[in-house]
């Protein structure tokens, strides 16, 4: 192992013991993330077989990267997020003082920009009027009520997951949303809805009341709980909306449409209505208007009837 003097004491600091120093670091650095980041790096050290950091060299990084695009067939954009990852580990491990390679020589792929997946009406109606026992299962309540708030507000599957019932005002038809990438300068935001959203909310609302005296009932605060699987009455995840979503699909007979087709729909709709990127940013909680620009790209019939009505004007 890499040897570094502490003192006279010299520690050794093999590759997973620098991972989970930089783990731990980037977990205060950014209040909490870093999973995806945590992920990669430790399979990186099984690749080779947690050696000292001082000796892994570029070629060893270069044949686990092409191992990734020859073996798992990786998007760019992909293996792009892996690299940073990769990068910014060997950053901090020179900024720490350690022996290791220059974190520049890492190749980082440029991004590809694609035309997103954008949910329409008539999918998001038959995904709905697919879906059985709208008034008897308990899960059917609550899957309504998260879809039509994904539909209404365009928020991120994690930030409808991190809603608590305290942050829902049913009179008001609003919420105040814990905001999932944009944590620094905006924190929180608020989303609201229509009132056939808001009779699936309280739907569920009420629903939920049959099970908050139970014993078996672990996070009291959480808006939407799982109520199957291997952790019932917890706090449900973006894993397992999509995993509804997916069924759902399925049943319906329609191309999969996943929470960010349903936001990406959201931000057509509200450029369609008022022709503002700056409305698009406030109420989808962008960080800069760049973001909400790509979100806002028309094409095919929705395009042709922009331009051809500002024409008209």
């Amino acid at each position: 192992m890499q040897q570094q003097e502490v003192g006279r004491l010299v520690v050794p600091v093999s590759m997973l013991e620098a991972i989970d120093e930089f783990i731990d670091w980037r977990a205060i650095k950014m209040r909490g993330a870093g999973k995806n980041c945590d992920r990669e790096l430790r399979s990186l050290c099984l690749f080779l077989r947690n050696p000292e950091v001082r000796v892994i060299t570029f070629t060893d990084i270069m044949d686990y990267l092409k191992g990734l695009l020859e073996v798992k067939a990786l998007h760019p954009n992909s293996l792009m997020n892996r690299a940073i990852s990769i990068r910014k580990f060997f950053e901090y491990t020179r900024k720490r003082g350690l022996t290791t390679l220059d974190e520049e020589l890492i190749p980082v792929p440029r991004q590809q920009y694609t035309i997103p997946r954008v949910a329409d009406d008539d999918n998001y109606k038959k995904l709905i009027n697919s879906i059985p026992g709208k008034k008897k299962d308990y899960r059917t309540v609550r899957n309504l009520a998260i879809l039509a708030l994904m539909w209404d507000t365009g928020a991120r599957s994690g930030e409808i997951c991190s809603l608590d019932v305290a942050d829902i005002d049913i009179n008001n038809k609003r919420a105040l949303i814990r905001t999932e990438k944009n944590r620094g300068s905006r924190p929180f935001r608020e989303i609201f809805w229509t009132e056939e959203t808001n009779k699936s909310v309280s739907n569920w609302l009420k629903a939920r009341e049959k099970f908050i005296d139970k014993p078996y009932f672990k996070d009291c605060e959480a808006m939407f709980i799982s109520i199957a699987g291997t952790k019932p009455f917890t706090r449900i995840t973006p894993h397992g909306i999509s995993n509804m979503l997916s069924a759902y699909c399925t049943r319906a007979g329609i191309p999969y449409i996943n929470a960010h087709s349903m936001r990406h729909h959201k931000a057509h709709d509200i450029a369609e209505k008022t022709g503002s990127a700056i409305d698009v940013m406030n109420i989808l909680g962008h960080v800069s208007i760049k973001s909400s620009t790509r979100y806002v790209q028309m094409r095919d019939s929705q395009l042709e009837k922009r331009a051809r009505m500002i024409m008209a004007r």
